[in-house]
């Protein structure tokens, strides 16, 4: 088995870094393990001086070539749909927001060809989005999905070397062409699911440890073996975890190590987490993902005039009922 990153960066981001991370994770715990780290020639160049680390983590650093107009989220999401083309045998594809927690050798006991944890650990039916990722799938490739149910997260994928896996490939390398050039949606998950339904819904489903995605549940928390932190932008994720904000990525952006401090992080990962830290149910979430919650709540972080009005107006409302409970 070969485990494979893709990596594109210019030095000005923190996807490096990033990888380093994981890389120097999966080492701790899979020393023999075969690593290869896809990138495009841009990238290649880069990786000298404090961006040098990762050719002595990596066993290959290999460079694929990629459309010269592309920008690099498009480069990188070309490398992602094609990866299966440019490397032989079972593969385990990783995300580069990740941290490897424990030996990954039972993953190839996976009864499936190709396999991937659900997005967000939930069917669509229990998502909070799960009508809108319908609604924008179909938007994108105009075609009713409205019976599907599951929506896979593509940031690990365990594959094996089949005909049929790498037809899928290049279904989903296609169906991302659409969205990315014709939609203008440079996303490879709604790709992928309409792939795998072309294909005859090839992709089993991967045991959650293997991308325990924890912005969304801590199901798997306990036994995972790879932690799925996400780049995005969600508000106040850095309040959570070190492996969750900038600071510690930025560190290593500097010295070009890693410090023994995050080492000591990257150890004990599953306990890498600030205190406290809440739970909060599915109303609330539903609330801030709604455009009035998180407007709101932008409001309160800034404290701005538009948050002291609505504290001025919560307040009165609150004495108001309070003297009137009195009669």
């Amino acid at each position: 088995m070969t485990a494979v990153y893709i990596l594109i960066s210019n030095g000005d981001d923190l996807f490096y870094e990033q990888l380093l991370v994981s890389l120097y994770s999966l080492r701790m715990h899979n020393p023999e393990l075969n690593v290869v780290v896809l990138v495009d020639e841009k990238t290649e160049r880069t990786l000298h001086g404090k961006r040098s680390k990762v050719r002595e983590l990596a066993n290959e650093i290999k460079v694929v070539e990629v459309p010269e107009e592309y920008n690099s989220k498009e480069r990188s999401r070309y490398i992602k749909t094609t990866f299966r083309n440019y490397l032989s045998g079972n593969l385990l594809f990783i995300d580069t927001d990740t941290v490897i927690t424990d030996n990954l050798r039972d993953v190839e006991n996976t009864n499936a060809d190709m396999a991937c944890v659900l997005d967000y650990h939930a069917t669509l039916d229990q998502q909070l989005d799960g009508d809108k990722i319908r609604q924008n799938v179909q938007s994108i490739f105009n075609e009713n999905i409205s019976d599907e149910n599951i929506y896979f997260n593509s940031g690990v994928i365990w594959l094996k070397d089949t005909p049929a896996v790498r037809s899928l490939f290049d279904q989903w390398n296609h169906y991302w062409k659409i969205a990315a050039f014709e939609a203008g949606k440079c996303f490879d998950q709604p790709a992928l699911m309409i792939a795998n339904r072309k294909c005859g819904h090839i992709i089993g489903e991967l045991d959650g440890t293997y991308n325990c995605q924890i912005l969304t549940s801590v199901r798997y928390l306990h036994k995972a073996k790879i932690i799925h932190f996400f780049n995005n932008v969600w508000q106040g994720k850095e309040q959570l975890s070190p492996f969750l904000g900038h600071e510690l990525y930025e560190e290593i952006k500097r010295t070009g190590e890693i410090s023994p401090e995050t080492k000591e992080l990257i150890a004990n990962c599953k306990s890498s987490f600030y205190a406290p830290t809440y739970f909060i149910c599915k109303e609330q979430v539903e609330f801030m993902n709604d455009i009035v919650g998180a407007t709101c709540f932008s409001s309160y972080l800034q404290k701005n005039l538009s948050y002291r009005a609505i504290r001025l107006f919560c307040q009165l409302r609150y004495n108001i009922a309070k003297i009137l409970s009195r009669k």
